[in-house]
């Protein structure tokens, strides 16, 4: 534990200030997707069915590695299952208060059971910041930006 604390003390300013605010969204964004129905969080997510193009810098490409490198941090250590929703929806706010826009993705599929699931990504352009894994087996039904 001790370990941790002093790990989290040894990185940077910045860094930390951004693990900060994943943290933050993260939890807010669980409340949102496990007990309020997206119709009514929906306009937090950004204007429906409107794709951005969108130019990003240096500066952007270092925060949004760690923006993915944060996710990944606080996915293991949090007493939860972080769900694509979830982390999508986190990292989308954390990127937003740094200007940086971005666009949720959300898709269905069947499965084997011919039951319907669900998943969601962030994407700004064409690369992925969350929930690439699979992707391609959706159909995307809605996106937010």
């Amino acid at each position: 534990m001790f370990k941790l604390f002093k790990k989290y003390y040894k990185t940077d300013k910045t860094e930390r200030k951004i693990l900060n605010q994943t943290f933050f969204w993260l939890i807010y964004a669980f409340i949102l997707a496990r007990i309020i129905p997206l119709k009514w969080f929906n306009s937090i997510l950004g204007e429906f069915k409107k794709e951005i193009e969108v130019g990003i810098n240096e500066n952007q490409i270092w925060l949004i590695d760690i923006a993915k490198k944060n996710i990944r941090r606080l996915k293991k250590r949090l007493p939860w299952k972080v769900k694509c929703f979830e982390e999508a929806i986190a990292v989308k706010k954390v990127l937003e208060k740094h200007r940086v826009k971005s666009t949720i993705y959300l898709g269905v599929s069947k499965n084997k059971n011919s039951k319907l699931i669900a998943h969601a990504w962030l994407k700004i352009g064409d690369d992925f910041i969350t929930g690439k894994k699979g992707y391609e087996k959706f159909t995307v039904v809605g996106f937010f930006s």
